[in-house]
């Protein structure tokens, strides 16, 4: 191995020429390899975004390195290109000409830095300046690190850009659809809600542009802010596209409305009904009150065509979703008291059942009229049967007799 240096091992007429071209080899791959790098789609990005955030601060860092890089390449290459001069004046070198070439190749020929010796520190016949150097192979090496350090950090930011525009773009590809349709409605309403989308995606899109580094962090608000603006595009999209519904056919727009309508008349109707039947087959203080929504929600419904009359597209879709709201809140109202009333009867009938099929089971062993079986049986039974009906007093008739009826099994045993 040759020693580098301050005692570096000196050349020879034999290998001096393969030495050369052994560093003129190694210059023109450092060249490639810097100029590859700058030519690298992620650094011209990294050169011309104009950045903020953790990624400047880091490029600032780094892109002082890159040009580190290139000064010290720099360095390199008029050290070799002055080795290259002195072996070219003679077909063989003299031994002259070796130790210079060697002492440029070899030693300590590049200087890194040069600071002036503070007064404290100096001597009479010390220096006012001193140099700091290295050896070409000291200064490749060195150069290696701060290379890969360089391409690390390039290699993270296009690696942040593409995870964080795989998210976005599928977001951008919806809004301009959703622009496309709302140009299509002519609304007003929508497009200031699309320009306003547009232009909270477009400030988004310029920070990942600035920082890709910072937005894929930890603790980084980009998803939650993009999952927002999708959301919203959502939101507008809905809207956009019932609207459109809305304009091309507004009869089959509304007829889902007056069919919900309609239903909540029927069911409203319905409670009518079953609370006459429950007021007069159940002991009952106070019914569920009544919902008596229909007339007012048909009303609502009639209105809706003076807004189509008028193009009022975004409040006919507006009052069009409230009314929905309206309609599906006040069926299951609806619904609810129907059902409570209904179950009554059904408690009844259930009740009704449940007797019959406990003196069934009594008749099996042989007690069905037995007393006082028998007695506990027309209790519940007259309870059941009379109208109106005292389910609390009926439910505890039946399980006296229920109680009296299982007894028998242990009796048997």
């Amino acid at each position: 191995m040759p020693q580098y240096g301050i005692n570096p091992v000196p050349l020879t007429r034999e290998n001096v020429d393969g030495e050369l071209a052994r560093l003129e080899g190694d210059a023109g791959r450092v060249s490639d390899a810097l100029v590859e790098l700058t030519d690298y789609n992620s650094y011209k990005l990294l050169e011309s975004a104009p950045l903020s955030g953790t990624t400047a601060q880091r490029w600032q860092r780094v892109s002082a390195k890159i040009a580190a890089l290139w000064d010290d390449f720099t360095a390199y290459q008029d050290v070799l290109n002055r080795a290259k001069e002195i072996r070219g004046r003679r077909v063989k070198p003299r031994p002259e000409d070796l130790a210079a070439i060697t002492k440029l190749v070899r030693g300590d020929s590049i200087t890194l830095s040069t600071k002036a010796v503070a007064l404290s520190e100096r001597t009479l016949l010390g220096p006012s300046m001193i140099s700091e150097t290295a050896t070409l192979a000291q200064t490749l090496s060195r150069m290696n690190t701060e290379y890969q350090l360089a391409a690390d950090f390039i290699a993270q930011a296009e690696e942040a850009w593409n995870r964080l525009f795989a998210a976005a773009d599928p977001v951008q590809a919806r809004l301009k659809r959703l622009g496309e349709t709302a140009r299509g409605i002519g609304d007003r309403s929508v497009s200031t809600a699309v320009a306003g989308l547009i232009d909270g995606y477009q400030a988004l899109r310029r920070e990942v542009f600035a920082d890709p580094l910072g937005l894929t962090a930890p603790g980084s608000t980009f998803n939650g802010r993009l999952a927002e603006i999708d959301r919203q595009i959502g939101v507008a999209a809905e809207a956009a596209a019932h609207q459109a519904d809305l304009r091309a056919d507004y009869d089959r727009g509304t007829e889902h409305l007056r069919q919900l309508v309609e239903r909540v008349d029927e069911v409203e109707a319905a409670q009518r009904e079953v609370g006459q039947t429950v007021r007069d087959k159940i002991l009952i203080e106070n019914l569920p009150a009544f919902t008596s929504q229909a007339p007012a929600l048909r009303a609502r419904l009639a209105a809706l065509d003076a807004f189509r009359a008028q193009a009022q597209w975004a409040r006919l879709t507006s009052e069009a979703a409230i009314l929905a709201d309206a309609l599906d809140a006040s069926l299951a109202a609806a619904t609810k008291v129907e059902k409570l009333m209904s179950g009554l009867l059904e408690r009844r009938e259930e009740l009704r059942g449940r007797l019959q099929a406990y003196r069934v089971r009594a008749a099996r062993k042989g007690a069905a009229e037995s007393q006082p079986l028998e007695a506990y049986y027309q209790t519940a039974r007259e309870l059941l049967w009379t109208k109106p009906c005292d389910l609390a007093a009926a439910t505890r008739a039946l399980g006296v007799y229920q109680k009296a009826v299982l007894a028998l099994d242990e009796v048997g045993r």
